[in-house]
């Protein structure tokens, strides 16, 4: 990151994180496959009704990973890669301790939680669902902090091993327990944690015997720093944690307006629509450790191209995904409904709507990924709140209201123009103040 150039080193980290992360919305795709086909429409429903649960989870991971990596990535930066390595370690121990601690309260409650994620209904399904992912917290994490670390570390390309075989794990297991050995839909989500713990284990050993620039060691933290980890991922979290509130709005209101088909429909259009989700967040991963990097370097102008060709290759992304969609979309979705012709049509007519967020999701995406790059975490949180909770909110009470049934799929579109004013004025103004920290250190004040 020192030397070469910033476009080659973006796409030497982008690569491989969006191909690694692709992989792994892959996997996740292939579960609702099996679910859709070995379990039925109710499965899908179940898998949606858990997922804001499980995604909480993965959203106060995400935070002290992401977190900490860029106090990591920042000592990288300024040469004190023994420093770094501490740091690391600190917080493998800190995300042990959290994720635990979390599991075994939600394992004493699991029955309460299904019943507020709305699965009165479907409670067995669900709970069977729910229940393997708490009981093994950290495993279903695990890859989150050796992906992340591997990047700072300097092995990129390492996260393409992790997801591929996460993604090849999941297909055999999902074959073997949910078809073979008749487990339906707790043998996808066993699936997934032991694909998961495989994934995490093929990666660990990179962080000893001098593999990567980051090794394990005896950790050396203390509050302060788990506190401006926990600051710094606080905006990754939001995004997670809002987008898992959101979902769980969407149940309850489609449930109301359309009920269980309409459920499953969402599930299929969020399959979907993660491949793109997935894409853009591989940018942003690629995007924070160089500019972290480079802050800690002070490197201001490699900053401000990487966030260059960051947009520019979301937006080829978006558009791309868009056309896509449009015009193929009921190959993926034929997938999930085993001729299902009603859910079919329904779950079409969603994606025909949400995939007009394409075109401004990616620059909320990166945005958001930017300020946390360069320590100003309330800038990302904010744009990340607004853009996965409070406008999703707003419109989805409201538009139903006007334009019924339509009204739940605009929701989505409709959020991201009104966060990409905010994500704009934050972004300019975050630039324009890198811009005078460069003058005053040209000139020495």
């Amino acid at each position: 990151m020192k030397n070469k150039s910033i476009t080659k080193t973006f796409f030497k980290f982008a690569i491989p994180s969006i191909v690694g992360l692709l992989i792994v919305s892959m996997q996740t795709m292939i579960d609702g496959i099996f679910v859709g086909n070995f379990v039925g429409p109710k499965g899908l429903a179940a898998i949606n009704l858990a997922m804001p649960y499980i995604n909480t989870f993965m959203s106060i991971a995400m935070m002290i990973v992401v977190g900490g990596s860029v106090i990591a990535n920042i000592e990288m930066g300024k040469g004190n890669t023994k420093k770094a390595s501490e740091i690391t370690s600190f917080i493998l121990l800190s995300f042990i301790i959290i994720i635990t601690t979390l599991s075994l309260f939600s394992l004493i409650f699991i029955d309460k939680i299904v019943i507020f994620l709305g699965g009165a209904t479907l409670f067995n399904l669900v709970k069977d669902y729910l229940f393997p992912f708490l009981l093994f917290a950290f495993f279903f994490t695990g890859p989150l902090f050796t992906e992340t670390f591997a990047r700072v570390g300097g092995k990129p390309s390492a996260v393409f091993l992790s997801g591929f075989i996460c993604c090849i794990s999941n297909i055999i297991l999902d074959y073997v327990f949910i078809v073979k050995l008749g487990w339906g839909i707790k043998g996808a989500s066993w699936a997934t944690i032991l694909a998961n713990l495989f994934g995490t284990m093929a990666l660990f050993r990179l962080f000893f015997k001098g593999r990567s620039s980051i090794q394990l060691c005896k950790p050396k933290g203390s509050l302060k720093i788990l506190k401006t980890a926990l600051y710094n991922g606080s905006s990754e979290m939001l995004t997670v944690v809002s987008t898992a509130i959101a979902a769980f709005l969407f149940n309850r209101i489609i449930m109301k307006y359309i009920g269980e088909l309409g459920v499953s429909a969402l599930t299929i259009v969020f399959y979907v629509n993660n491949i793109v989700n997935i894409t853009l967040y591989g940018l942003s991963v690629a995007l924070q450790p160089i500019v972290s990097y480079n802050l800690g370097a002070g490197q201001f102008d490699k900053i401000k191209k990487v966030l260059k060709i960051s947009l520019l290759t979301g937006g080829f992304v978006g558009i791309s995904a868009f056309f896509i969609m449009k015009f193929n979309g009921i190959i993926l979705i034929n997938l999930f409904t085993k001729g299902n012709m009603e859910l079919t049509k329904l779950a079409l007519t969603a994606t025909n709507y949400f995939i007009f967020a394409y075109f401004i999701s990616f620059m909320n995406i990166i945005a958001s990924a930017f300020h946390t790059a360069i320590e100003k975490p309330f800038e990302s949180a904010l744009i990340s709140l607004l853009r996965s909770l409070v406008f999703v909110s707003i419109f989805l009470f409201t538009l139903p209201h006007f334009f019924g049934d339509k009204g739940i799929w605009l929701t989505i579109p409709v959020s991201e123009v009104c966060c990409l004013i905010v994500s704009y004025v934050l972004t300019k103004k975050s630039i324009g103040n890198l811009k005078l920290i460069q003058i005053k250190n040209s000139i020495g004040v």
